[in-house]
């Protein structure tokens, strides 16, 4: 009886597949296009300078902190010096990890779902952000005051690796729950 179960689960979740697949596939398709739509913005319209400069009294941003500075691209940062674009800039490049870390999951994910091997998972999800990033970064150009950088897309590369790490971390987790879960107790 207990076996008969088993086959009618297997068979449940067999028929199932197609329409999960197809879901992961929309979701995929959903989140370029909200990522696509947020590259057609202008900078006026992204910026939460605006949102800092309402909160600095209660904030007292870069006056605690440490002095730090780097560079990148054209643009020097310094939080003592300019700490708005420097939050800014902080916040603008853990969005750009967290979309595609969204991306590279969804992809990695579903492919996974089809039970293709791991490796041409994570190739096929990140090729996937390189070339969503890729066009990404090229249709910022054509919005106002944006500029297109090459290492944005090292940045989002580097946020689909994070999110393929999550779903693979979240994957092993719940085979863990679900193997003690059904694995027999031994008692003495």
């Amino acid at each position: 009886m207990e076996e008969d179960i088993g086959k009618k689960r297997h068979k449940h979740r067999r028929s199932q597949r197609p329409y999960v697949y197809i879901l992961s596939i929309l979701l995929v398709v959903i989140w370029v296009l909200v990522i696509w739509s947020f590259s057609t913005q202008s900078y006026q319209q992204q910026t939460i300078q605006p949102l800092l400069h309402k909160w600095a009294p209660q904030l007292n941003i870069g006056f605690a902190l440490p002095d730090v500075q780097f560079t990148y691209g054209e643009h020097e940062y310094s939080l003592r010096q300019r700490p708005y674009d420097f939050a800014e800039f902080i916040f603008r490049k853990s969005a750009h990890l967290f979309i595609y870390a969204v991306l590279a999951g969804l992809v990695y994910g579903g492919l996974r779902y089809r039970k293709m091997r791991m490796w041409a998972c994570i190739a096929a999800a990140l090729t996937v952000v390189a070339i969503i990033a890729s066009i990404d970064e090229y249709i910022q150009q054509f919005s106002p005051n944006r500029t297109s950088s090459i290492r944005d897309v090292g940045v989002d590369l580097l946020g689909g690796c994070g999110g393929i790490a999550i779903v693979m971390g979240l994957r092993t987790i719940r085979r863990a729950i679900r193997s003690s879960r059904y694995s027999p107790v031994k008692r003495k």
